[in-house]
């Protein structure tokens, strides 16, 4: 027998769907940014619509289901935390953070994530760093308590 009330199991399932179709529209935002980029033979740049698309998507999946945390000052934790967290610790993998930190014009955790992103991108490391954080299970896990 279940433990579970009717009402858990369908919230969970409404969640799991859409963190489904989050995935599925990310998916769709890299194939449309990978056609761009086959059809016209030029690196993507800033005016590409299509990136603007897929960095929505990816920000909306980096921030899906988080619980409201606040530092210890106060401040709104994002993603950007996240990313602190399971990186700071990495050699390699913590030259993003490094950078992003040294930007003192940056001073919202959003832009910080939002610029360790782009970072990444420019650097042919997104892939490698999200993947450094989703395998720090200890991290993903309270993170999202």
């Amino acid at each position: 027998t279940s433990t579970s009330s009717p009402t858990m199991a369908s919230s969970s399932s409404v969640g799991d769907k859409q963190l489904q179709r989050i995935i599925r529209d990310l998916h769709d935002a890299v194939m449309e940014l990978s056609k761009e980029h086959k059809e016209c033979g030029e690196p993507i740049t800033d005016d590409s619509a299509s990136l603007h698309k897929f960095f929505y998507k990816l920000e909306y999946l980096l921030q899906f289901d988080q619980k409201e945390k606040t530092t210890f000052l106060g401040q709104r934790k994002d993603y950007w935390d996240y990313f602190c967290d399971c990186l700071i610790k990495i050699k390699g993998a913590n030259d993003g953070v490094r950078f992003v930190k040294s930007i003192p014009e940056l001073k919202t955790s959003l832009g910080k994530g939002r610029a360790l992103i782009r970072y990444s991108l420019v650097h042919q490391r997104l892939a490698d760093t999200l993947q450094q954080c989703f395998i720090n299970q200890k991290v993903t896990r309270s993170d999202n308590l």
